[in-house]
């Protein structure tokens, strides 16, 4: 089931803060791919998935 990249981190009880951390990624960078300032990269996705424990495929990305 796709959910939105924010509904999954509720859903994983997973602040912004926390993923960046997690995935070794700045908070700062992170927010502005979320708001769509930046895009996600291939890498930033899996890793995001790996850690919300789905597929890049079950994420419905915020893209620019």
């Amino acid at each position: 089931m796709q959910e939105t990249l924010l509904q999954k981190m509720q859903h994983n009880k997973l602040s912004q803060n926390a993923l960046a951390r997690h995935i070794a990624l700045d908070k700062s960078m992170l927010s502005l791919m979320m708001n769509r300032k930046r895009k996600f990269r291939f890498e930033h996705k899996e890793r995001i998935a790996l850690v919300l424990h789905c597929t890049t495929d079950e994420i419905i990305w915020p893209d620019k």
